[in-house]
């Protein structure tokens, strides 16, 4: 790794939070993403430290790593810049509970991005079902309890009846549909013409109804774990499909337009999520800034642009992020998980499925009986009780306050902030700090 010395003043406002203190002087440092398995609690604060802001000054915010040309598809959504913050009406920011997302908040904040400016959007993965959960328990009090600590509107939307709904879909999938942040109001998005002609089936109730409804499409197989979204159904379906399709139904809401009243015509967005290079191969090659898929110029004159501002930090970067502002991270991380999904992520290693069986013994239970009714196991090539074999949970007990979080769902306002010095959690960094993961 080279090195140079730059005085503070020689050091353009973009590039700041790459360089790093050493015995008075800045040593300029460059490095590659760090791979999540990698990182370590020594590795160095490279991107983490506080940002200048900027909001108000006309400045564009570029990405540190050249976008991709390498189809055509990558060529139309190529963004080489953003436009500067104050010029966006609305800056929608994608939260998901994780330590990511909430980085990229604070990054918006310190880049001087006023709260009012800011709305948070979360997809609940179950979906308002009755009887199945796939993501945990807290997850949703745990966000709504940020939302209310930090004063900024949220928005909650999924697909109706979730990730089981959609596993047992035999038909077209079911509607999405979003809570409107102050009224609460429950709003259905427009159905789509195959929701519509499934609908008329059941009405009817034909001897061959689940022959002609397979028609229209069907299910009844777990998420592959594939980087392939149409087969990993699971992203596509419950959180990208979903925040594209309440977005398009939402500009012409008079609300969502510009802060003056006037509709949502000539409205400029800023869609921000939290994904990171370091967490996988597939994710090392995203670009940091894009056109998002329902950017309408044209057709509805609305401009949306994607930016993932956390995109180039470390592991380390991102928990430096919450220790300065004393954020409790979820309560998944506290009990030993290195990473927040849903609870019972395809993805998740035999310690981490060991953990909700201890956790969780009922889903888990419910978990296995899928696999037998479907004839498809979650793992894909074997079984879970064969995935998990005799490996030990990764559950942490010494956070008590987490576990009861986690088994109860309860998170209340009063736990968002760490009262007195803040820890990493017993999932960081594979459980380096105590965690068994």
């Amino acid at each position: 790794m080279s090195s140079q010395t730059f005085r503070k003043e020689e050091i353009p406002w973009e590039e700041e939070s790459y360089f790093q203190q050493h015995d008075g002087q800045l040593a300029l440092f460059q490095p590659e993403f760090i791979r999540d398995a990698d990182c370590t609690k020594d590795t160095p604060v490279f991107h983490g430290r506080p940002d200048s802001p900027i909001y108000g000054t006309g400045k564009r915010i570029r990405p540190r790593v050249p976008g991709r040309r390498d189809s055509e598809y990558m060529k139309k959504v190529l963004l080489e810049e953003l436009l500067p913050l104050e010029e966006y009406d609305r800056v929608i920011l994608l939260i998901s509970g994780g330590k990511d997302s909430i980085a990229s908040y604070y990054k918006l904040l310190e880049l001087g991005v006023p709260k009012q400016k800011i709305e948070f959007w979360h997809h609940d993965i179950d979906g308002g079902n009755p009887s199945r959960r796939m993501d945990w328990r807290c997850t949703s009090n745990y966000i709504r309890a940020f939302s209310k600590a930090e004063q900024v509107p949220l928005r909650v939307s999924w697909r109706k009846n979730g990730f089981f709904g959609e596993l047992y879909r035999i038909g077209a999938s079911e509607p999405i549909e979003w809570q409107e942040p102050e009224t609460r109001e429950i709003i259905r998005c427009t159905l789509s013409k195959k929701y519509i002609e499934c609908q008329k089936l059941r009405e009817k109730s034909p001897a061959d109804m689940e022959k002609q409804l397979n028609q229209f499409g069907y299910r009844m197989k777990f998420p592959m774990k594939t980087g392939d979204l149409s087969r990993r159904w699971c992203s596509a379906y419950l959180k990208i499909m979903v925040a594209d399709t309440v977005l398009r139904n939402l500009h012409s809401l008079e609300h969502f337009g510009k802060p003056d009243g006037k509709s949502g015509k000539d409205t400029r967005l800023l869609v921000v999520s939290g994904e990171r290079r370091g967490e996988s191969a597939g994710r090392s090659k995203y670009n940091e800034m894009e056109v998002h898929r329902t950017n309408a110029a044209t057709k509805s004159r609305r401009i949306v642009h994607q930016w993932r501002p956390v995109i180039n930090y470390s592991e380390k970067d991102v928990w430096e992020v919450l220790k300065r502002h004393k954020v409790n991270s979820h309560p998944c991380y506290r009990a030993g998980w290195n990473r927040c999904s849903c609870a019972m992520c395809i993805f998740s290693t035999p310690k981490l499925f060991a953990g909700i069986r201890e956790l969780y013994p009922e889903d888990y239970g419910m978990l296995r009986q899928d696999e037998k009714v479907l004839g498809f196991t979650l793992d894909n090539d074997c079984d879970l009780d064969t995935f998990i074999g005799n490996v030990g949970s990764c559950v942490y007990h010494g956070d008590k306050e987490a576990i009861h979080s986690l088994v109860t769902g309860e998170f209340s306002v009063d736990s968002v902030y760490v009262q007195g010095e803040w820890k990493y959690p017993a999932g960081a960094f594979h459980g380096v700090e105590g965690g068994p993961c």
